[in-house]
């Protein structure tokens, strides 16, 4: 079994909550998942201050860690926008990731993030370049391999207010079926979601972990995801203040859509 946490849209800044930030940092220390994973908006403006805190704190996390940026992430206060118009990922790339479309493999698991921000237009944009490499390092994938892809943006939305997301998400989850991808991990919206989509794959949206800018009457939440060979399942944690800590708010499994030969990593020949 393979144990994935996925938090999203920390926004250290403004309404950043420490609190839970230790909260979250001892749940996932005591876990130790075998992969952790960001979806973007670590920062709430871009500021180098926010970054510094942002890449203190992901340095605690366990490894191996893969991130990628989201729309905050960009310099977005008066000072920093003529950085935000030419060079908008550079702080990204000093404080958390060299890179910002990214790709990592661990036994029965292959991962591809990519940057779906534009520092013109809101986001929610795969480039040709970008689905060239999305699909280049997919087809790396062991054949057994469970293939997660990872953005910022939703495909998928269930709130009362649709803020801006992927462009033509029909099109683009019928093309990462034909991928193979298993499981779609998003942050953006701040609304923890969880569904199978038409297209049989699993989209695991993490709500804000550590920020006051919850939405809708969400409260704050992560997602533990366990990957067995013929089962997904997404729990959503949320934040109980009568308890002090996460408690599981939903869970729900997904049957795999696997091969006939399974390859179990660890598994006696």
């Amino acid at each position: 079994m393979t144990t994935i946490f996925h938090l999203s849209d920390l926004h250290f800044g403004p309404k950043f909550n420490t609190h839970l930030s230790e909260l979250v940092l001892a749940d996932t220390r005591a876990a130790k998942p075998d992969l952790t994973i960001l979806s973007g908006d670590f920062t709430m403006r871009g500021r180098v201050s926010e970054y510094e805190q942002a890449q203190a704190y992901v340095a605690q996390l366990p490894t191996p860690v893969l991130t990628i940026p989201g729309n905050h992430d960009q310099p977005l206060h008066l000072s920093g926008l003529a950085e935000r118009l030419t060079n908008p990922w550079r702080r990204y790339k000093q404080y958390i990731r060299s890179e910002v479309d990214t790709s990592l493999e661990i036994p029965g698991v292959f991962v591809v993030g990519v940057n779906s921000n534009n520092r013109i237009v809101p986001g929610g944009i795969w480039s040709n370049k970008q689905r060239a490499f999305i699909e280049r390092e997919f087809s790396r994938a062991r054949a057994d391999a469970c293939k997660i892809f990872v953005t910022h943006h939703h495909l998928e939305w269930n709130g009362k207010y649709r803020p801006f997301g992927t462009w033509f998400p029909t099109g683009q989850l019928e093309w990462l079926e034909r991928l193979g991808v298993e499981l779609v991990l998003n942050g953006h919206t701040h609304v923890p979601l969880t569904l199978r989509t038409a297209q049989g794959i699993v989209i695991a949206q993490a709500g804000t972990s550590m920020s006051g800018r919850v939405r809708h009457g969400h409260g704050n939440a992560y997602n533990q995801i366990t990957i067995q060979p013929r089962a997904l399942t997404v729990r959503i944690m949320g934040y109980d203040a009568g308890s002090d800590r996460f408690v599981e708010r939903s869970a729900q499994s997904f049957p795999r859509r696997v091969p006939t030969q399974i390859s179990v990593p660890g598994a006696a020949a």
